[in-house]
């Protein structure tokens, strides 16, 4: 009996699995709500995986299912929110955020992923779909020098000695403005 061909065997169909699992976890993510359509889906998107995989045996069956169902998804929500301009990662969730706003496809989620979708449903999602602003774009924010100007040099040459006589002398002329502002103040109520 021939192990190595059995632990090939076995570890295809446990990489099976786990795209299975995997699918069935993406899907879930939708919030759809009816699991039998989450498994009607996760079994049609392994199906596809596997007819892709038999063209090429050299690709991970976890890796080719899961670019299969976010390029099926990523189609999906291109032609219902009519946003074809877009990469697929960044229309996958904006639909992906739609979707789960509008929640639409909680009373009707056999209508996920199908073509053509009711125009009552692609309205619901237009809805609640959010459009942000321009890309941010990543900027050098190195620290550099400010200059305060004339200010830095009065206030150096002014802070850094203590006088005693100009000390005394401004504490009299703020007494003295005190004062007289106390006096205009009372005269004038």
């Amino acid at each position: 009996m021939n192990t190595s061909s059995h632990k090939t065997v076995g570890d295809e169909q446990a990489a099976w699995n786990e795209a299975h699992d995997r699918l069935r976890d993406f899907l879930n993510t939708f919030g759809l709500g009816d699991h039998a359509q989450v498994s009607r889906l996760t079994l049609k998107l392994l199906d596809q995986a596997r007819e892709l995989r038999r063209q090429d045996p050299s690709l991970d069956p976890v890796s080719l299912a899961m670019a299969q169902a976010q390029k099926l998804a990523a189609e999906w929500f291109a032609s219902n929110l009519e946003m074809r301009d877009l990469p697929p990662s960044e229309l996958l969730a904006s639909g992906y955020v739609a979707l789960l706003l509008s929640r639409a496809f909680r009373a009707a989620p056999e209508a996920f992923l199908t073509e053509p979708l009711p125009e009552n449903l692609k309205e619901t999602m237009r809805r609640t779909l959010l459009v942000t602003g321009p890309d941010l774009k990543i900027s050098s924010m190195t620290p550099r020098e400010f200059d305060y100007g004339p200010m830095l040099d009065l206030a150096r040459t002014t802070w850094h000695r203590w006088n005693a006589r100009e000390i005394i002398i401004a504490l009299l002329f703020w007494t003295g403005v005190y004062f007289v502002f106390y006096w205009w103040l009372s005269e004038a109520l």
